[in-house]
């Protein structure tokens, strides 16, 4: 997987970097725990060129960030001027918990059967409370394209996720269309999930 965002990551960089996502990281933000500053500690996981991690950070948040992708890695440290890891869903783990998660794009990677795991391994990353963003193509099913494995959801497939990850309790749940001018057809299903 992160060898197509090896050979293509300027591309990708280019057509995501400035995609304006303003109005869903303040529904991610507004749903954090209350009392939650700017102090608080948030997790970019599957960062891509970071785009979000230095919106975050420059919001005055305390930002950490990892992706798989070596590319993604150096291309975001540099963008969102924090330390980036270079990690795997499969395999992630951190010293600390977040108030946040925001897993925007990215879990859309992992393979439908080790999506629970993955987004347990997440909640049990959250303090009580917590928020973890997520968002996918939406439809049925998963499709392989340029190299890269695709899961799509639906509302009825990622309750069925969910039915496998206990901690965590949905508490919104929309679609919206893609953000990039050549992807206007393109219609994400986003969602907010709090640890219980």
């Amino acid at each position: 997987m992160s060898d197509y965002y090896n050979r293509n990551a300027e591309s990708f960089i280019k057509a995501t970097q400035t995609v304006d996502m303003t109005a869903i990281r303040n529904r991610f933000l507004a749903a954090l725990p209350q009392g939650a500053s700017g102090d608080t500690r948030l997790l970019d996981a599957g960062t891509g060129s970071g785009r979000d991690a230095r919106a975050f950070r420059l919001a005055g948040f305390r930002v950490e960030a990892f992706d798989a992708s070596p590319a993604m890695v150096r291309a975001a440290t540099a963008f969102a001027a924090i330390p980036v890891r270079q990690m795997c869903f499969e395999k992630f783990e951190w010293e600390h918990p977040f108030v946040g998660i925001w897993a925007c794009a990215s879990l859309l990677h992992v393979a439908q059967c080790d999506l629970p795991s993955a987004m347990q391994r997440l909640a049990d990353h959250l303090v009580f409370d917590g928020i973890l963003y997520v968002s996918f193509k939406f439809g049925p099913g998963e499709r392989n394209k340029d190299g890269r494995h695709f899961t799509n959801m639906t509302e009825e497939t990622l309750s069925a996720v969910l039915d496998e990850c206990p901690s965590l309790r949905q508490v919104d749940i929309w679609r919206s269309q893609d953000r990039r001018p050549d992807k206007k057809n393109d219609i994400w299903l986003n969602a907010l999930l709090r640890k219980e």
